[in-house]
């Protein structure tokens, strides 16, 4: 493999000047400018990558951590981080990572050794200490809350979404409850926070038997939903952790001849199609806010508005309950 100083060789200049040509730097004769390319076509001559951006101290490249590739949040999460940075000249690598500690860790490694411009956390198993450790190597961005921690984040209040699904339910005097979660609650803010959503609401813990863990796709809402079927005779309303999840959970439902309503999370399509409420978390904003935030050269800690899309069988209750309001204040 051909190497600058075979190019210079052949050419008839000096390193420097091939550098120069390469990068479009400085003066350089449109004799001698002909001169270096031929060489380069000649030799085949291709530029060491790894080498030139460790000159630079550049890559254009930033890393994007996710569980899941295939996960429709995380896709969504993703979409919008990556056509941010194609438009800023940045290539983009998915780190998958399945929520081994170890995998996170090497990916951080990664920008410890500057093969990364910066790191995008959409989720991790790592703790907030040990990330924090590798923020002096490069911009690392968390897509959640990092509360005091010295690492740069964009997030959504999901404990707020939550506690507002939770009160409408309870003003339709619906109790019997199910709630799927992606991960356990021990690990998992999200998780966290709509089962503590639940219990300030209704002034009591949610019962094991009405939480459905590990729920990651279609298939899962199909089980959940059997599940709280037969733990719970009298189920009413199922909220799920995704919108995929909501979709399987709802299909299970009609089978059985369930009217429990369904509500999912994320906004996606499927959500639309299939006619029931689902929280829209922002995720779009939140990516492209997420890979503006890797440039920024002090911490910032910064939200993203949630919003519940109102559909199906819960709009249908919530519009009869304020026409029944209207009609007592009336009388």
């Amino acid at each position: 493999m051909a190497n600058i100083q075979d190019v210079a060789k052949l050419a008839g200049h000096s390193v420097s000047t091939v550098s120069r040509t390469l990068n479009n730097s400085g003066y350089i004769a449109a004799k001698t400018r002909q001169e270096v390319m031929t060489a380069i076509r000649a030799l085949d001559y291709h530029r060491n990558g790894i080498a030139r951006a460790l000159s630079l101290g550049k890559t254009n490249q930033i890393g994007i951590v996710v569980p899941y590739i295939n996960h429709p949040y995380f896709q969504k999460l993703t979409d919008a981080i990556t056509e941010m940075a194609f438009y800023q000249d940045y290539q983009v690598t998915l780190l998958a990572t399945n929520y081994v500690p170890e995998q996170e860790l090497h990916y951080l490694d990664l920008l410890k050794h500057h093969l990364l411009d910066g790191l995008i956390f959409t989720s991790r198993s790592l703790p907030f200490e040990e990330i924090a450790r590798f923020k002096d190597y490069g911009p690392i961005v968390c897509c959640e809350d990092t509360f005091d921690f010295p690492i740069t984040s964009v997030f959504t209040n999901r404990s707020e979404s939550f506690l507002d699904v939770f009160r409408r339910l309870k003003r339709l005097n619906l109790t019997h409850i199910g709630v799927t979660v992606s991960r356990n609650e021990r690990v998992s803010q999200s998780a966290q926070a709509m089962i503590k959503a639940y219990a300030m609401v209704f002034g009591q813990a949610l019962e094991d038997k009405m939480i459905f863990r590990e729920s990651k796709n279609t298939f899962d809402g199909l089980t959940a939903a059997r599940t709280f079927v037969k733990n719970e005779p009298q189920l009413q309303a199922i909220f799920a952790n995704g919108d995929e999840i909501a979709a399987g959970a709802l299909r299970q439902l009609q089978q059985l001849g369930s009217s429990a309503l369904v509500i999912g999370q994320e906004n996606l399509p499927v959500s639309f199609l299939m006619d029931y409420s689902t929280i829209d978390h922002g995720l779009i904003e939140m990516g492209q806010t997420a890979f503006g935030l890797l440039f920024k050269n002090h911490l910032v800690k910064q939200q993203v508005a949630s919003k519940l899309i109102m559909r199906g069988t819960l709009q249908l209750l919530e519009s009869q309950r304020i026409n029944q309001n209207r009609v007592l204040c009336s009388d």
